[in-house]
C-alpha cells in the first residue's frame, strides 16, 4: 500500500494540534468542575480527617499538571509561574492552610482557562490564513481529461480547472471562462471581483460561479496563499524590542522574587523572634503576587493581535519586531508609479482639431495600437472598449518608432500617432503648446490625446488621514520627471516632491529623512529595494518585484493604500495598550505586595489579584482585533 504523506505540514500540524488541545481542554474542564464541587462539599460539617482528604484530592484533581510542571521546573532550576504557584500550594498545605492552598489552585486554573479562551479567539486570523491553502488541484491533461493531483506536483505551465465554489489553488492566468472571485481572504475586500480571460488571479480566492480553465504561473511555494501563510508564521516568530525585553526580564525577575520570598520567610523570625508560620505565609503571598504572568502573556498577545488586525486591513507584517517602528514613524515617503498610481495610463483629454469625428480618430488609433502592450496602447484599447468600438481597420506598413510613436497605412491614408518628437521628425509644426500624442492623417494634425497616470482608488484623502496619525512629513520620491510627479502629487495632496531620482539618490533621501525621526517608505519596483531596506519600515505593494518584497518589512497584499492610516492607527494603539498593560500590572503588584508584606492580604487574594490582572491585560490586548 502506498504511504500517504502530507507535505502541507503547517496546516496539518495546526489542525492536529487544535483537535488534541480541544480534547485535552474538555478533560481539564471536567476535572476542574469536579474539583469545585468537592471543594464546596468540604464546608459541610464533616470530620477534619475527611476534609483534609477532600482538600488534597481537590489540589491533585485540579492542579496535577501545575504541580508536575512546577516540580519539574524546580529540578531544572527553571523558575517560572508554575514553579512559584507549586511552592505556594505545597507550602500552604504543609502549614495547615488547606482552604487557601485549594483556592490558589482553583483561582489559578480558572484564570488559565479564561486566558486560553481569550488567546484562542485572537488566533482566529492566523487559522483563517492557514485555511487558504488547498491540497489537491484539478489538472487538465493534453487530451482535455481532468485528473486530481496533489498541489505540490503541479508545475508552472500546467493547465488547471477551477470549479464554482472551489478555492483558487495557485497563482494563474485565465485561459477560458469568466467568473466572480471572493478575494476577502487575500485583500480583505468583501465585494466580489469579476474576472475574465487573460486576467491573472491569486491563490486563496474563492471561485463563486463560472468554471475557469487556467494556466499556472507560480508553483505552490511561490503562490500568494503559501507566501501569506509563511509570512504570518514568520510574523509571529519575530519579537520586537519590547517583547524581547519582557522575555529576558521574566527570566531574571522570577529567581530574584524567589530569593526575596526566602528572605521574607527566614529573616524576620530570626532577627525579630516573630512567628515563623506568619512570615512564611507572607512570603507565599509575596511569591504569588509577584508572578509576572500578566506582563509575560499580555505583551506578546498584544503584538500577536496587532499582526492579525493589520492582516485584516490587507497587509502582512514580517514580524512583531517591526510593529514598534511602524507605530513610532512620523514620516512617510511614497514612490509614484505602481504605488500611488496603478502603473497604468488613462486618457485625460481627447481633442479633435480637424474634420474627422472623435469615433473615427479613435478607431484609427485603436487599429494602430491594438497589438501593443505599451501603457499608452493599453489606455487606447481600454477607451475603445468603453466606447464600444469593436471594428478594427486593416493596417498596412505598420511601424513602431521607439521613443516617437507608431505609423501605418489605413484605407490608403498615412496615419501617424506619437509625440512632439514624431512631429519634428516629419517636419510638422505643433498647433498647441502642451505635451500630447498627436493623430496625423496624410501629414495634417487631426487631433491629439493627452494621458495621465491612473491614481489608485481612494488615495485622494490619504494625506489628511496620515496627518491625523501624527505623520508630520509626507514626501514623494520618484525617478519620473518633475512635471509628471507634481501632477500626481497635487491630486493626492502630497506637499513635497523629489523627482528624477536614481535608486541611490532615493536611498540618500530616506537617510536624510531618518535624521528627523522614523520613516516609512512605500514602493514596488526593483529600484525601490534599497530604499525599502533603508527605511525604518518598508512596505512593498502586491505584485512588486521579488527583491522589493524581500527587502520590505510588510507587504500590501490588498493594494488598498487607503488602509495605511488605519494600519498606522492599529500599530500606535498596540504600543499604547502594551504600555497600559505593563503600568497597570506593576501598580497592582506593588499594592498587593505591600499589603501582603504587612499581613493584610491573604494568599488567595494574591492569586485572585494575579489572575485578575492577567485576565484584564489579556482582554485589553485582544481589543486590538476589534
Amino acid at each position: 500500500m502506498e504511504e500517504k504523506t502530507c507535505t502541507n505540514c503547517c496546516t496539518c500540524n495546526i489542525q492536529g494540534e487544535h483537535e488534541t488541545e480541544e480534547k485535552q481542554n474538555k478533560k481539564e474542564m471536567i476535572f476542574y468542575f469536579l474539583s469545585v464541587i468537592l471543594f464546596l462539599l468540604s464546608f459541610l460539617p464533616i470530620e477534619q480527617f475527611y476534609k483534609i482528604a477532600i482538600y488534597a484530592f481537590v489540589i491533585l484533581l485540579a492542579g496535577y499538571e501545575l504541580i508536575l510542571e512546577g516540580i519539574k521546573n524546580i529540578f531544572h532550576f527553571n523558575f517560572e509561574e508554575e514553579t512559584l504557584m507549586t511552592i505556594a500550594v505545597v507550602a500552604a498545605f504543609l502549614l495547615g492552610e488547606f482552604p487557601e492552598s485549594c483556592m490558589v489552585v482553583l483561582l489559578f486554573r480558572l484564570g488559565e482557562f479564561l486566558e486560553e479562551k481569550a488567546v484562542e479567539n485572537s488566533q482566529k486570523s492566523i487559522k483563517n490564513t492557514v485555511e487558504i491553502k488547498v491540497k489537491t488541484v484539478n489538472k487538465v491533461g493534453e487530451d482535455g481529461s481532468i485528473k486530481q493531483e496533489k498541489i505540490e506536483k503541479i508545475k508552472v505551465g500546467d493547465n488547471i480547472l477551477i470549479k464554482p465554489g472551489e478555492m483558487v489553488p495557485l497563482d494563474c492566468k485565465i485561459l477560458q471562462g469568466t467568473s466572480s472571485l471572493d478575494m476577502s481572504s487575500i485583500t480583505g475586500e468583501s465585494i466580489p471581483v469579476f474576472v475574465k480571460e487573460e486576467e491573472s488571479i491569486l491563490s486563496g480566492s474563492i471561485n463563486l460561479n463560472g468554471s475557469l480553465t487556467c494556466l499556472v504561473q507560480k508553483d505552490e511555494k511561490h503562490s500568494m496563499a503559501s507566501q501569506m501563510v509563511d509570512l504570518v508564521y514568520e510574523a509571529t516568530s519575530h519579537k520586537g524590542k519590547t517583547e524581547a525585553f519582557i522575555t529576558k526580564f521574566s527570566k531574571i525577575y522570577t529567581p530574584v522574587v524567589l530569593i526575596l520570598a526566602l528572605f521574607i520567610a527566614i529573616l524576620p523570625p530570626l532577627i525579630f523572634q516573630e512567628e515563623t508560620k506568619t512570615w512564611i505565609m507572607r512570603a507565599l503571598v509575596f511569591l504569588v503576587a509577584s508572578c509576572p504572568c500578566s506582563i509575560v502573556i499580555s505583551v506578546p498577545l498584544a503584538f500577536f493581535s496587532c499582526i492579525g488586525a493589520i492582516s485584516k486591513k490587507g497587509m502582512v507584517v514580517k514580524g512583531t519586531k517591526h510593529i514598534e517602528n511602524l507605530a513610532q514613524a512620523n514620516q512617510i515617503a511614497f514612490d509614484k508609479t505602481g504605488t500611488l498610481t496603478t502603473g497604468k495610463m488613462k486618457i485625460e483629454q481627447f481633442v479633435v482639431t480637424g474634420n474627422y469625428t472623435k469615433e473615427e480618430l479613435l478607431n484609427y488609433v485603436y487599429s494602430l495600437e491594438r497589438n501593443s502592450n505599451h501603457p499608452i496602447s493599453t489606455a487606447i484599447q481600454e477607451q475603445a472598449k468603453k466606447e464600444k468600438i469593436e471594428e478594427r481597420q486593416q493596417v498596412e506598413q505598420y511601424e513602431e518608432i521607439a521613443g516617437y510613436g507608431v505609423s501605418g497605412k489605413i484605407n490608403q491614408k498615412e496615419i501617424l500617432f506619437g509625440n512632439n518628437k514624431l512631429l519634428e521628425k516629419n517636419h510638422i509644426q505643433s498647433p498647441v503648446e502642451k505635451q500630447a500624442n498627436y493623430i496625423i492623417i496624410d501629414g495634417k494634425i487631426e487631433g491629439y490625446i493627452t494621458f495621465e497616470e491612473e491614481i489608485r482608488n481612494n488615495v485622494e484623502n490619504i494625506v489628511e488621514k496620515l496627518k491625523q496619525n501624527k505623520i508630520e512629513n509626507i514626501t514623494m520620491l520618484t525617478g519620473d520627471n518633475i512635471e509628471n510627479a507634481n501632477k500626481i502629487a497635487s491630486k493626492v495632496g502630497i506637499p513635497k516632491v523629489l523627482a528624477s531620482l536614481l535608486p541611490k539618490q532615493k536611498q540618500e533621501a530616506v537617510k536624510e529623512l531618518k535624521k528627523k525621526g522614523k520613516v516609512i517608505f512605500v514602493g514596488d519596483g526593483m529600484n525601490d529595494s534599497p530604499v525599502l531596506a533603508e527605511a525604518d519600515f518598508g512596505i512593498a505593494m502586491k505584485g512588486a518585484a521579488e527583491i522589493a518584497e524581500i527587502a520590505a518589512d510588510g507587504i500590501f497584499i490588498s493594494n488598498r493604500l487607503e488602509e495605511l492610516p488605519n494600519i498606522l492607527s492599529i500599530a500606535k494603539k498596540t504600543m499604547r495598550i502594551v504600555k497600559e498593560n505593563i503600568l497597570f500590572s506593576l501598580i497592582i503588584k506593588i499594592v498587593v505586595l505591600t499589603l501582603g508584606f504587612v499581613g493584610i492580604a491573604p494568599i488567595w487574594l494574591a492569586v485572585a489579584a494575579d489572575t485578575g490582572v492577567s485576565l484584564i491585560t489579556v482582554l485589553n490586548s485582544i481589543r486590538i482585533l476589534k
